[in-house]
């Protein structure tokens, strides 16, 4: 349960302590997405090789469906929403969560491959 938590939290998936993200709004235009080389706490390496976020597209991938799929039960369902304004809100709001998504995707990503450690608080 914690490495959920943690994801949700875009903490370090090493001490749990250190901010994935430089700054906290991920809808800051200049560096929403910007991430620090290593956690400030523990110094775990954030850019473990070379385009290692691109496989976080695999992780936000099942975000975006997920988040699909309920939007259209949503609102073909229970608001029996018109298919030309359901794929214009559809649209607006996904893309809108954009930058959410793909901070999720990206948190998810390193915490596959970085495991926690109590003992990495110190540096």
């Amino acid at each position: 349960m914690s490495k959920i938590v943690n994801v949700v939290r875009m903490k370090c998936p090493r001490c749990h302590q250190g901010n994935l993200f430089m700054k906290r709004n991920p809808y800051s235009l200049k560096d929403g997405l910007k991430m620090p080389d290593n956690c400030p706490v523990c110094e775990q390496d954030f850019k473990i090789e070379p385009g290692f976020y691109i496989g976080a597209l695999w992780t936000s991938f099942p975000i975006v469906i997920f988040l699909m799929t309920l939007l259209s039960v949503l609102l073909l369902v229970f608001v029996k929403m018109q298919l030309e304004w359901f794929f214009v809100a559809i649209t607006i709001i996904l893309f809108s969560l954009q930058p959410i998504i793909i901070r999720l995707g990206r948190a998810i990503w390193i915490n596959i491959f970085v495991d926690y450690n109590e003992h990495a608080e110190n540096k």
